[in-house]
């Protein structure tokens, strides 16, 4: 049995509700939504509708219209980024930036005029934030937990700074969805962006752009929404504006079922039990000197290192007894960069919200006799 500890890059397994349910719709509703007026059509749109009602429950988001489906999170953020920074402004972004956020955000600079200055994420981070902010910032853009650490950024005092000013907030919600309270609304969160396939228990292919009634993206792509089909343009009201094309009900309905187990379980407990087979981990080798440990604070993360071996040799020693780990830069240089890593990184051990402590403990044994026998 494989022993599946990179859930940081997409949660295994999947609760048995969310399977069935995507095999219920395929057996009996997957009609396309919006698409007509029979039985199997509407049934896929009421299920697409409850999976944004729970959505816009679970994140505080202002009505389930606000709720778009994309592909995945890097979607929902190149969605919200592109579509939302003005041309010739100023933007933030921290120093934990996955891609998703540092790559729109060069692609604005190199195309579109603008500028970007990335803050700090110790110490206090609000005056880092404070104190970056120019006459022409117009945007931040950050992560709410990162990938590759277990650090979690202060949205709510963030918030407060940017709205006093006017300012879009704009944040990636990848590792925190399902596991971290986020109140969207309250927050100031302008826009919401992340994975189905992390903490929300989902299939790969569907995430969410999530946004507040204070703004309106430009469209990422054009074509077929179902409504107003004589019109030459995308329609003005969301969600219909956002989701050209045939959406992935299947994958929504997983959805649909993840949403409701986190709901079931709650956020609070999920990040508990996540932690605590993390710290299980972490402590077994906190005092070998073989080892180095780059991610701080409790948290579902551990980021290591044998001293002397590259991270891709470790992992795929670990592979050879059974267990996932992901080695490298996880995508986020840029916080790579922050934690000093070396040049290939660092492998990245991460638990779910179904991870057993039984696979904390075969990590533990399998570790130390690779540790014994380099």
């Amino acid at each position: 049995m494989q022993n599946y500890l990179d859930n940081a890059a997409t949660t295994f397994p999947k609760p048995f509700a969310v399977r069935r349910e995507m095999d219920r719709c395929m057996a009996s509703y997957c009609g396309n939504p919006g698409r007509g007026s029979h039985k199997m059509a509407l049934a896929a749109a009421e299920k697409l509708y409850s999976a944004r009602s729970l959505a816009a429950e679970l994140f505080g988001a202002p009505s389930p219209d606000r709720v778009a489906f994309t592909l995945n999170a890097t979607y929902a953020l190149n969605l919200s980024i592109l579509g939302l920074v003005p041309p010739q402004s100023h933007v933030l972004i921290s120093d934990l930036e996955h891609n998703s956020v540092l790559r729109p955000v060069e692609y604005l600079k190199r195309h579109r005029g603008v500028s970007y200055s990335v803050f700090s994420t110790e110490g206090d981070v609000e005056e880092n934030v404070r104190s970056q902010i120019k006459k022409d910032t117009r945007a931040l853009i950050c992560t709410h937990a990162s990938n590759v650490t277990n650090k979690i950024l202060p949205l709510e005092a963030i918030g407060k700074v940017l709205s006093d000013r006017g300012i879009l907030f704009i944040v990636d919600a990848s590792q925190s969805a399902g596991s971290h309270r986020i109140e969207m609304t309250d927050w100031g969160i302008d826009a919401l962006c992340m994975p189905g396939h992390k903490g929300l228990l989902a299939p790969q292919g569907i995430g969410l752009a999530i946004f507040s009634e204070r703004v309106t993206p430009r469209p990422f792509i054009t074509g077929g929404s179902g409504v107003f089909s004589r019109e030459v343009t995308m329609p003005e009201d969301l969600p219909d504006r956002l989701e050209a094309g045939t959406m992935p009900t299947p994958a929504a309905a997983g959805l649909f079922e993840g949403l409701k187990y986190v709901m079931k379980r709650g956020e609070g407990d999920i990040h508990e039990w996540e932690s605590k087979l993390v710290k299980r981990i972490r402590d077994a080798f906190c005092d070998d000197p073989r080892i180095y440990t780059y991610s701080g604070g409790e948290g579902p993360i551990w980021l290591f290192n044998i001293k002397g071996v590259p991270s891709q040799k470790t992992s795929a020693l670990l592979d050879k007894q059974g267990i996932c780990t992901r080695p490298g830069l996880h995508c986020s240089p840029l916080a790579h960069k922050t934690l000093k890593t070396p040049e290939d990184g660092a492998v990245r051990v991460s638990a779910g919200p179904l991870t057993e402590p039984w696979q904390a403990e075969h990590f533990i044994r399998s570790l130390s006799l690779i540790l014994d026998t380099l």
